[in-house]
């Protein structure tokens, strides 16, 4: 019996990741560039775990009882449909790329050295989640992890509602928790695992956040290749990415959501810096997806994907609107201001702005400045959860101030030039959101007592990551995917 549940246990991890996996390749095209199954198998598992979840969800719906194997088997369908689809349209004429075989031989090596060292940190993680006795993390037993095993013993999605409700329920079928509103999708997450072993064991209902982990490295390097950099290249980004503590933290101690938020931001981010530089419709799609994604896993994803909006705007419309529309976003910020009271810069007394907050469906907070300077220093640059990401996205922008004065960089193309600016301003539009969120808002004391400061951190981090990637390692003229993608946008 312990082998079966094992083995379905097993199952619930892979089946996502493989499905999603060839539902990408299925849809890429005929052939499949460099780190394309690395970026489709990290990819994948994030898009084949929101459609186990979408099952789920489905099955509620129309009142089946909840359980494993129809989802699975489900999945399991399209993933063979989808393999059949890939055999079938393969291009059997296309020859192995030759390229490389004249490269010195120290970068596979230092490679192999790097994959090496983060197998074995990946199995000391996996270790970690798998022997972890019970659930440690504050948010998971409060609240992620509170539902799932409700839901497993009822079969079904039973309510989780406010505390009067509770309190009215004459059924016994409403619950309660504190953060009854929180999104569902984390929780549905960790009921798969425990749908597949039949009963509820923490160390199987951990595994899906060192998957993520895991995912988040993968789906990393794999766009790192598909970008154009050195197979070394990528693989210093995803060792850097993996080695942050904070992230080995939330893959061990399992139940926040924030590592999945992480990923799917992250990816989201990525694959739309693709889509700026090279205009591939697919990494587009990637984009959407992923920012939907994040919607659905906690209410931070409602909002990260609307910092993508300002660099999309500056590719896509003619720079007298930008600059229009940059102009007006200043008036409008001195506005609220005025609208507000300068004194405090507080402008949750005015009962325009409050109104808007509220139709717009965001919590209403009271914006007061806090001086939090220190505490962002000492997270950023002195204590250890970053180790030294906070100088390196400072070398990073002092390294695009730098190109800015260069004559070669000045008669650079004028794609390549474009996509430096807007994911730079897709960075600077992350800080300016970071800065807004613990200077002027409630979430200041957040930073003072180093709480949730290096949560949001941590969502930002595969792009910065990435950002710092592509201004440090140039990317060759003969990467496949960007090739293609601008000739068939040339079309």
């Amino acid at each position: 019996m312990a082998m079966v549940t094992g083995g379905l246990a097993v199952l619930a991890l892979l089946l996502p990741g493989l499905c999603g996996a060839l539902w990408l390749r299925a849809g890429w095209g005929h052939r499949a560039p460099p780190g394309f199954w690395p970026m489709a198998l990290g990819y994948g598992y994030l898009i084949g775990m929101m459609a186990a979840t979408l099952l789920l969800r489905l099955m509620d719906a129309v009142t089946l009882s909840l359980n494993f194997a129809i989802p699975a088997l489900f999945l399991a369908g399209t993933a063979a449909g989808s393999a059949w689809w890939i055999w079938k349209t393969a291009d059997r004429t296309a020859t192995p790329n030759p390229g490389g075989e004249d490269q010195p031989s120290w970068p596979r090596w230092l490679w192999a050295g790097l994959l090496v060292w983060l197998a074995a940190r990946l199995a000391v993680l996996a270790l970690e989640t798998v022997w972890l006795p019970t659930v440690f993390p504050w948010d998971a037993w409060s609240t992620w992890l509170v539902r799932p095993r409700v839901w497993l013993e009822a079969r079904q999605l039973l309510a989780f509602q406010d505390a009067q409700a509770w309190l009215n329920d004459a059924s016994g079928r409403v619950y309660h928790i504190e953060a009854w509103q929180y999104p569902l999708t984390v929780s549905l997450i960790a009921l798969w695992s425990a749908l597949a072993a039949g009963q509820w064991q923490d160390s199987i209902v951990h595994l899906p956040w060192w998957a993520c982990g895991v995912a988040l490295g993968l789906g990393g390097y794999g766009q790192a290749r598909l970008w154009g950099v050195t197979p070394l290249q990528a693989m210093v980004f995803a060792w850097l990415l993996l080695s942050l503590p904070l992230v080995n933290v939330h893959m061990a101690l399992a139940g926040y959501a924030d590592l999945w938020l992480t990923a799917a931001f992250g990816f989201s981010a990525i694959a739309f810096m693709h889509w700026i530089r090279w205009r591939d419709r697919r990494q587009g799609i990637l984009a959407i997806l992923l920012a939907v994604f994040c919607a659905s896993i906690k209410q931070e994803g409602m909002v990260w994907p609307a910092l993508l909006i300002p660099a999309l705007l500056l590719v896509l419309l003619p720079k007298r609107y930008v600059l229009a529309l940059a102009g007006l976003a200043v008036l409008l910020f001195g506005l609220i201001l005025g609208l507000g009271g300068l004194g405090d810069f507080g402008f949750a007394d005015s009962a325009l702005i409050a109104s808007l907050l509220q139709r717009a469906g965001i919590r209403q907070f009271h914006l007061v400045y806090w001086n939090n300077w220190q505490p962002v220093i000492d997270s950023l640059l002195i204590l250890d959860n970053w180790h030294l990401l906070g100088y390196l996205m400072l070398m990073t922008l002092l390294a695009v101030v730098g190109l800015l004065f260069r004559q070669t960089w000045i008669r650079a193309a004028g794609q390549q030039r474009r996509a430096l600016g807007a994911t730079t301003l897709l960075i600077l539009t992350l800080g300016a959101a970071f800065f807004g969120l613990f200077f002027f808002t409630q979430a200041g004391k957040w930073a003072e007592d180093f709480t949730s400061i290096n949560r949001i951190i941590l969502h930002f981090t595969p792009v910065l990551l990435f950002w710092a990637l592509t201004v440090f390692a140039m990317p060759r003229a003969s990467a496949g995917l960007g090739a293609q993608s601008v000739v068939s946008v040339r079309r």
